[in-house]
């Protein structure tokens, strides 16, 4: 299709005249922001028609509750290589190319690291040109928006759908599901995923729940509105919110609701498609594979041989072989609270048919082995779902896996992350500086490239302008968006992630706080001034995560009451993490910090990102730092996993002893502690207290000291740009390794 500026022209004034009877003068930036989406969806249907035609050995499959796509809009003109012709186009029609973008907002599909390697693989499935839909429940409101007020996170509805997406189209099927004894129907929207270079297309296929009977019209003739509207509320919830609170019977149970709409509908989905194309059901197994991302999808394992059985007549045992070969699992959330189990008398509530299936799969894995068992003391274990019905179950960290090692079918891989949307497309100065020297591209074999530049002090300046570049742009948007202003000469260190007691913001702050009374007690100290970006969500019913986020902020505050010391130190708090902001960080950072603890440490996505926008990296000895024989050059501390496992097993870890025989911790722990209120606003005792009654589970204390005497380091070799850029330069080599093409293959 034509991708000329004077076709685009013709068609956005095409489509106006068509929907809004309106010439380009006439027009609001909204409606040619409509149009200018009408053409890209004309360009890419015929693409996305062909691609799924194609022939394939394998229909591919993704099962997640999170996607992380970014801005339709922005990934999709970027792939098609006609950002210049538009920017064009919009210029001669009177409109700003950034303008149009604001438009949109951000699919709010996604929260974390399970929507980023969701979203990596379904693309990464486009390059390959391997036929795939992956599922998605349509969430109305996303995960939730944030606002900091007053120094706390405070809570709003993210309505993204307001005004519906340019970017989908609503599916003519529909199924009928029956939950909680009321009836639902499925209906189906589709997104494009296009390929890096636009010439394949899959598919994003989002779930809707509808009522079947919305009203019941004689209770709202009686005026008893409430139960009238009763079906509606309760059916239409399930898509509201992504991950609402489920610490109550109700949360939970409205949680369940959603997990077992969003999974029956995407197997009778996958096995309409089946049936389709080839006729009939034989073969499936062979002719389909899923992937299965993290706990939430785990009743799609028990549909799809309730199907086989119940429907299609196989035996059990012949359905569990069956599952075995078209699943494979992928664990992403490895602590505590990401474990799943449910009350069969709950799961029942929602489908006695679900529940009875549960109970006869139960049945036939103890006659195979008593130890398989996804049923402890009448609760479903949606783990053991997954462990005991898919073919592999897969870690994203090595040493997590080995750690493992007793468990049955356990591997791991090198899961890769999208390099376009996080690195070349929103890094523009560091994709132009490659390519002077000889890079065109982010693609694998592209990069290895890299190495004849290893030791090039030319490279090492170029680099360090751009680093500047991106660093004054991002301290621009800073000031404009929150009022605070950040010296570009500063380093940057950033810690981008969810709120988490197991990603240890608190162990940052202290780290921070520490470095604040050095400086209050010794002026004369010298330090490299550096900048501390944070950014993430708490959810809303995590205590400690809040307290977390108002502990950053009255930190922030103390600090920047400080004339001398905010000179060398200052915190920024990014409100409502989205992709759109992540790409506008990355860029320029300067360090990226990794504080998880080791043994919950099983993948963060944003170590990759960041170093593929050429930062260095600070880590915990855990995670993906030892998945190759590849060495890297990240700064490590902390106690390694081997440490603090056996701290755990042998309960020998005393955080109060800890305390008191650390000076850096009893130094920086008293004096928070002594702080009035007027200079930080936050009673620090509540974080305290909770150190000491759970015994300090996240090793805050035991790590603190080993933090502050590495940035120490850090800090100093900052200043040396040959060898700053150098680890920089090992890095990107390392994580060229991390290749989504291999685990497809795999």
């Amino acid at each position: 299709m034509n991708k000329d500026k004077e076709y685009i022209v013709k068609r956005i004034q095409s489509f106006l005249y068509s929907f809004y009877a309106k010439n380009t003068k006439n027009a609001r930036v909204n409606e040619v922001y409509d149009c200018l989406c009408r053409y890209l969806m004309e360009v890419i249907g015929k693409t996305w028609v062909k691609s799924k035609d194609l022939e394939n050995d394998k229909d591919y499959y993704i099962l997640s509750f999170e996607y992380l796509p970014g801005k339709f809009i922005d990934r999709n003109i970027h792939r098609l290589k006609i950002k210049d012709q538009i920017i064009e186009a919009l210029d001669e029609l009177g409109f700003d190319f950034d303008e149009i973008l604001a438009c949109e907002k951000e699919a709010d599909l996604g929260v974390g690291d399970i929507g980023i390697g969701s979203s990596a693989l379904i693309n990464e499935l486009a390059n390959q040109k391997k036929r795939a839909v992956a599922y998605a429940l349509r969430y109305e409101n996303g995960n939730l928006k944030q606002k900091i007020v007053d120094g706390r996170q405070v809570e709003y509805s993210d309505f993204w759908l307001e005004q519906g997406s340019n970017w989908e189209h609503k599916k003519s099927f529909s199924y009928l599901l029956e939950i909680d004894g009321r009836k639902s129907k499925t209906i189906a929207y589709d997104m494009p995923i296009l390929s890096d270079n636009a010439d394949f297309v899959n598919t994003l296929r989002l779930f809707k729940s509808e009522v079947v009977d919305a009203i019941n019209i004689e209770d709202f003739t009686r005026g008893d509105f409430l139960k009238a509207y009763d079906n509606y509320i309760n059916i239409s919830s399930i898509n509201k919110f992504l991950y609402i609170d489920d610490s109550t019977y109700e949360g939970k149970f409205l949680r369940l609701k959603q997990e077992y709409f969003y999974a029956v509908s995407a197997i009778r989905d996958i096995f309409r498609r089946h049936n389709k194309r080839h006729g009939n059901i034989k073969g499936i197994e062979n002719n389909i594979k899923i992937f299965s991302h993290d706990i939430h999808p785990s009743l799609a394992l028990i549909e799809f041989i309730r199907i086989l059985t119940r429907e299609y007549g196989y035996e059990m045992s012949k359905a569990i072989d069956m599952s075995r070969m078209v699943f494979d699992h992928v664990a992403f959330s490895i602590t505590d609270d990401s474990v799943e189990d449910y009350d069969i008398e709950m799961i029942r509530r929602i489908n006695p048919e679900i529940k009875d299936a549960i109970i006869e799969i139960q049945k036939n894995l103890q006659i195979i082995s008593p130890e398989l068992s996804i049923i402890k003391n009448g609760k479903v274990s949606f783990r053991n779902i997954n462990k005991y019905l898919s073919g592999d179950y897969n870690y994203l960290s090595k040493i997590i896996a080995e750690a493992r090692e007793n468990d049955i079918n356990h591997s791991y891989f090198n899961y890769g992350t999208d390099r376009i949307l996080y690195s070349s497309s929103s890094n523009v100065g560091l994709s132009n500086l490659l390519r002077d020297y000889g890079i065109n591209s982010f693609a694998y074999e592209k990069i290895e490239k890299i190495k004849k530049i290893q030791n090039n002090e030319s490279f090492f300046k170029d680099l360090d302008k751009v680093k500047y570049n991106n660093k004054c742009r991002l301290a621009k948007i800073v000031e404009n968006s929150l009022g605070d202003v950040i010296n570009p000469y500063s380093m940057y260190d950033v810690q981008l992630s969810i709120m988490h007691e197991s990603k240890r913001q608190i162990l940052n702050c202290l780290a921070i706080a520490y470095k604040y009374y050095m400086l209050k007690y010794n002026s004369n100290l010298k330090l490299t001034p550096t900048t501390y970006i944070f950014s993430g969500k708490a959810n809303e019913g995590y205590f400690m995560a809040k307290e977390t986020i108002k502990f950053i902020i009255a930190l922030k505050k103390m600090i920047d009451k400080d004339k001398f010391i905010r000179e060398k130190i200052k915190i920024v708090f990014v409100e409502d993490l989205n992709v759109e902001k992540i790409k506008r960080v990355l860029p320029a950072v300067d360090i990226y910090s990794n504080l998880t603890l080791p043994t919950l440490d099983n993948q963060n996505f944003h170590i990759l990102n960041a170093i593929f926008n050429m930062s260095n990296i600070i880590s915990t000895k855990g995670g993906i730092i030892d998945n190759l024989d590849v060495s890297n050059s990240f700064y490590t501390f902390g106690a390694d996993f081997d440490t603090i496992q056996k701290l755990d097993i042998e309960n020998s870890y005393n955080a109060n002893e800890f305390y008191y025989n650390s000076e850096i911790v009893k130094f920086t722990i008293d004096n928070l502690l002594n702080e009035s209120y007027d200079n930080f606003p936050y009673n620090f005792k509540i974080i305290y207290d909770q150190l000491l009654m759970y015994n300090d589970s996240f090793k805050i204390f035991y790590d603190l000291e080993d933090l502050v005497n590495t940035r120490s380091k850090i800090e100093n070799e900052y200043l040396d740009i040959d060898k700053w850029t150098k680890r920089q330069v090992e890095n990107i080599i390392w994580a060229n390794n991390f290749r989504l093409d291999e685990v497809i293959s795999k």
